[in-house]
């Protein structure tokens, strides 16, 4: 009987441990999740030696420096990780997995890198107009012919032929490319055309997938039109599921084979700014009319509704970062959860470039015009 007792004491004594722990430790997430910051502190800061003509980007944790005279990965203590020479007039980077690409518009010359090597290089016959890479370094390439374009794909790394597909463009018939995006996995690109008519335009998009499928239709697959719907932008959101957003809305097409419509939504307002997430999409909409009055939509890759609210930042640019949106203006800064609830609101006395996150929830990465700082959230 004792020891029964005992058991049940123990017993006891261990589901009230227990869920004092669980309630701790919920009080503690949702204390964090709904914590407010105000200010700031400076943890570390290095002087920045670029110009004004320095581009900067975020890359798996780390940040992306790039000019018209090379591109270096850099922490957030401003130290170099890697880089990259070369000499361009207006270079273009896309990143994809462990790869970056940096394309020469108006020239003949991408570079690619993965931070393990010097990195390589795609010559050109034509002038290019934009580059894309998937994540094994496979880089789909616009290039701009007199009355055509041809969409290239390579693969610089390999030891026969680095010309993998060729996809010629009449201008007059097919239309001229907006946008593109390859699968981060390489097999399918997607590209979006306008049609101008004689009073009027037409846009669409086409498939094309490099599998044992596409190549019994000479790579092209399926395509859809938008009629005069302006197509903002073409965008993979997985290796089968490609994002076409256009000024009233947006599809989701997956099923890349056999390309298919899986979610579609429309809006009464215009799209001011999109936000592409891992598993996200956040749009802020503006009414007709009235450019104060915006909402932020956040919508799953289903298409279902996880947020609505309006805002009213003044912000240049917005991007995702899990589960944070982060606006910046010239001097402004203002990251809101996705689950609704704001995270920091500041105005700084210098102009800012940019902020980005780490993998510490109140640190933060802060470029302005003269210095790369690490930074620390503060309640005040």
């Amino acid at each position: 009987r004792k020891i029964k007792e005992h058991r049940r004491k123990v017993l006891r004594r261990t589901v009230i441990v227990t869920a004092v722990f669980l309630l701790v430790l919920t009080g503690l997430g949702l204390y964090m999740a709904l914590r407010h910051y105000e200010n700031y502190d400076i943890m570390s800061t290095a002087e920045r030696s670029d110009t004004d003509a320095t581009h900067f980007t975020e890359f798996q944790g780390n940040i992306l420096k790039y000019s018209r005279s090379g591109i270096s990965e850099i922490n957030n203590e401003g130290k170099s990780l890697w880089n990259g020479g070369y000499e361009m007039k207006q270079p273009q980077v896309d990143v994809c997995g462990d790869y970056v690409s940096v394309a020469d518009v108006g020239g003949k010359q991408c570079h690619i890198y993965n931070g393990k090597d010097e990195g390589v290089t795609v010559e050109t016959s034509l002038p290019i107009v934009r580059a894309k890479v998937a994540r094994q370094g496979v880089v789909a390439i616009l290039l701009q012919d007199k009355d055509s374009n041809v969409l290239n794909i390579y693969n610089p790394y390999s030891n026969a032929e680095s010309l993998l597909v060729e996809i010629p463009t009449n201008v007059s018939e097919e239309g001229y490319p907006l946008d593109f995006d390859i699968s981060p996995d390489g097999k399918s690109v997607v590209t979006s055309y306008m049609i101008a008519g004689s009073s009027d335009f037409e846009t669409k998009v086409s498939f094309y997938n490099f599998t044992e499928v596409g190549q019994d239709k000479n790579t092209l697959v399926g395509g859809k039109s938008f009629g005069n719907k302006m197509i903002a932008d073409v965008e993979f959101v997985s290796d089968d599921e490609v994002l076409v957003a256009h000024e009233k809305g947006y599809s989701i097409f997956g099923q890349m084979k056999q390309p298919e419509v899986v979610t579609e939504k429309t809006f009464s307002d215009s799209i001011k700014s999109l936000a592409v997430g891992d598993d996200a999409l956040a749009f802020v909409l503006q009414k007709e009319g009235n450019a104060k009055k915006q909402t932020l939509n956040l919508y799953n890759l289903s298409g279902r509704e996880k947020m609505q609210q309006d805002i009213s930042y003044e912000y240049a640019d917005m991007e995702m970062y899990g589960d944070e949106i982060i606006f910046t203006g010239n001097r402004s800064c203002n990251i809101l959860r996705t689950n609704g609830h704001d995270k920091f609101d500041y105005h700084f006395e210098q102009e800012i470039d940019a902020v980005y996150p780490t993998s510490d929830g109140q640190v933060y990465t802060l470029i302005d015009s003269s210095t790369i700082q690490k930074i620390r959230l503060q309640t005040k």
